[in-house]
């Protein structure tokens, strides 16, 4: 079974907790058009810091 995180860009507001929780490398972009952050689903582990990390909830786990 592979997890990965989903950002709700509607919820985000860029405050870049997710990155900095996040313990593996560029699992996130920060897209500056935007000011939201998006995972790359093959880097991300599935850990599930970043959606702890997120004041807004913003981010869940795809099981």
């Amino acid at each position: 079974m592979y997890v990965s995180a989903k950002v709700d860009k509607e919820k985000c507001i860029g405050c870049k907790l997710c990155i900095f929780a996040c313990p593996e490398p560029n699992v996130f972009d920060f897209i500056e058009e935007t000011r939201k952050v998006e995972v790359i689903e093959s880097r991300c582990k599935g850990c599930g810091l970043c959606a702890k990390a997120c004041p807004k909830d913003a981010i869940s786990l795809n099981f």
